[in-house]
């Protein structure tokens, strides 16, 4: 099954040629000049380390924006509030590329196609840990890998590992047409649950009913609670009827979510306002055995490596086996890094928004003479080449440079 046709969001392209926004081959990283200005947006020289033990090098293809690059950007979030994630400071987190380097212990070699979650993953390299990486599966390009670490590893621990998720129950996920909104969707189908969602326009709605939400109401009018009840049932004053909420929503609308959650409940917070503002919260809406959990994935690969790395295969398996599906992509060339903010401000888009970083050599790549180096140009045969083995020599091949192959079955 495929995703409904999103509607038209793309502004139009930037006009200024790429390298006039970067020159040369060495690595790159996007930085902003002036927080809260996304003009000042731009492509500067990346020094990057080499991997230490239990760490791998990318050769980044393409990077997810997430919102909290647009809160940095725009000087709204103080760097203590990063520390505790695993992203730390800076723009970027996650990624899909091809290992350039491991260090002692990693579990990868080098061509591996791969993605998952990197700091400052808005650039042409990264280095990351080892367990926040996963696979990619054969079947994904890396813009269409690049849309799932952060939506499905939120959807995934939030759902099946926290609330447990099982056959049957009634789900709500606000910000439906979201990237966690989406994941979230195909994780909760997945385990048989009928789900509602909300979304702010006409557009979005229609598109989660064509991508299997069973009820989709407008997240904008405070009377969606009663619109839930209405058709599922617990209409009485106070009364649930919802099992699990996964909330976006900040204030009195939160608090009117958590009021539609039945008894032994589940209540998984992924906003960050209410947390900022330490607002008061009334505790009766979870007498009758709910729960109320704080999710933020940015800390999985810190504080839970070993977590992390499970569920990541969990859901690399899950896409090569056709269960999930990477999200709807709108793409970015390098020159189009401010558009591609500036989207993400107005809310205009359904699914993720990712960006292609400059083309750039690793480091020191340069002065390493080229293996293959007479083959680069022509044209190599593998034979057996599209599964197990040989699959792996022809990834091997085009990380060395080679860009005519022949694969043969």
């Amino acid at each position: 099954m495929s995703w409904p046709r999103p509607p038209p969001c793309r502004p139009p392209p930037c006009r200024t040629a790429w390298w006039s926004c970067w020159r040369g081959a060495a690595p790159a990283i996007l930085r902003v000049g002036a927080p809260g200005q996304l003009g000042s947006l731009h492509w500067a020289p990346l020094d990057l380390a080499a991997p230490g033990p239990g760490e791998v090098a990318l050769r980044i293809e393409a990077a997810g924006l997430n919102f909290r690059d647009l809160m940095w950007a725009q000087g709204l979030l103080p760097e203590e509030a990063l520390l505790p994630g695993f992203a730390g400071p800076g723009l970027g987190m996650e990624c899909a590329g091809i290992v350039t380097a491991l260090g002692d212990g990693a579990p990868f070699r080098i061509g591996d196609a791969v993605f998952g979650v990197a700091p400052r993953a808005l650039a042409s390299h990264a280095v990351t840990r080892a367990e926040a990486l996963a696979p990619r599966p054969a079947a994904l390009d890396a813009a269409s890998a690049a849309t799932v670490p952060v939506a499905f590893l939120t959807a995934v621990h939030a759902l099946e590992e926290l609330a447990r998720i099982e056959p049957g129950e009634t789900v709500l996920v606000h910000g439906g047409a979201g990237a966690v909104g989406l994941a979230a969707l195909q994780v909760a189908l997945a385990a048989g649950a009928r789900v509602a969602a909300t979304a702010g326009t006409p557009a979005k709605r229609a598109f989660l009913r064509a991508a299997g939400a069973a009820l989709v109401v407008d997240s904008r009018d405070p009377g969606f609670a009663d619109a839930l009840r209405a058709a599922w049932g617990g209409q009485g004053a106070g009364e649930g009827c919802v099992d699990v909420v996964l909330n976006s929503l900040a204030g009195d609308a939160m608090e009117r979510s958590l009021g539609l959650l039945k008894p032994f409940g589940r209540f998984l917070e992924l906003g960050k306002r209410d947390f900022a503002e330490n607002r008061r919260v009334a505790l009766r809406p979870l007498r009758r055995n709910a729960i109320w959990f704080a999710v933020d994935v940015d800390e999985l690969p810190r504080a839970r490596p070993a977590l992390a790395a499970r569920l990541l295969r969990s859901i690399a398996a899950r896409l090569a086996d056709g269960t999930f599906r990477p999200l709807p992509a709108t793409e970015f060339a390098p020159e189009e890094a401010e558009a591609a903010f500036r989207l993400l401000q107005s809310s205009g888009h359904i699914g993720k928004l990712v960006l292609r970083p400059p083309v750039a050599d690793a480091p020191g790549a340069a002065a390493r003479p080229a293996p293959l180096a007479g083959a680069a140009g022509g044209s190599v045969v593998v034979v057996g080449g599209t599964a197990g083995f040989g699959l792996e020599a022809a990834r091997w091949l085009a990380a060395q440079g080679v860009r005519h192959l022949a694969l043969l079955s």
